[in-house]
C-alpha cells in the first residue's frame, strides 16, 4: 500500500501522536490559504509523490508568506519531480501539502515495507531521520534498527 506523507500524518495523528499541522493543496490559491491559515510565519510546501528524495528533488521548500506557498506550489502542481525512485520520467505532482514550520530538535526515520520474500511486513527504523535511508544504509548500517519482531517471524516461518 503506497500512502502519502499527509495521509500518513492523518493515521498518526488518530493514534494520539503529535504532528504538524499541514493542508491538502492542489492549486496555488489553494496553498496560499493553506499558509494563511496555518498563519504568520514559516511554512512548508511538500509535493506529494509516491517517492522518496523529495528534498533533493526540489519538492520540499520553506517559504515565509502566503504569496511564497503559492509561488512554490506552482512551480510544483502539474510537473514531474525526479528523485532517485522515480526514475528519469519522474511522477506527476498532483497535490501539495502546506505544512505549518516548526523547530526541528530531533528527526526519526520510520518504515513499514512488505518483505516479499517472505510475504510479511518488515519495520526498519533509525536516528537518522530526515537524511536518505540508503545513505544511513551504506555508511553507517548499525544506525539501522530492524526490531526483533519482525526477525523473530522471519524465523517462525
Amino acid at each position: 500500500m503506497n500512502i502519502h506523507e499527509f495521509q500518513a500524518k492523518e493515521i498518526l495523528k488518530r493514534f494520539g501522536v503529535s504532528v504538524p499541522r499541514g493542508i491538502v493543496a492542489t492549486t496555488p490559491d489553494e496553498a496560499k490559504s493553506a499558509a494563511q491559515s496555518l498563519g504568520d510565519g514559516v511554512s512548508v510546501v511538500k509535493a506529494q509523490i509516491h517517492a522518496g528524495g523529495r528534498g533533493k528533488g526540489g519538492g520540499v521548500k520553506v517559504v515565509r508568506s502566503p504569496d511564497e506557498a503559492a509561488a512554490k506550489a506552482r512551480d510544483m502542481l502539474g510537473k514531474n519531480l525526479v528523485t532517485h525512485q522515480t526514475g528519469p520520467e519522474g511522477r506527476q505532482v498532483r497535490r501539495v501539502l502546506v505544512e505549518q514550520g516548526v523547530n526541528i530538535e530531533r528527526e526519526l526515520y520510520l518504515a513499514m515495507v512488505l518483505d516479499r520474500a517472505q510475504s510479511r511486513v518488515t519495520v526498519i527504523c533509525s536516528s537518522e531521520g530526515g537524511v536518505e535511508i540508503e545513505e544511513v544504509a551504506a555508511n553507517h548500517p548499525e544506525k539501522i534498527l530492524i526490531p526483533l519482531v519482525s526477525q523473530q517471524n522471519k524465523r517462525n516461518r
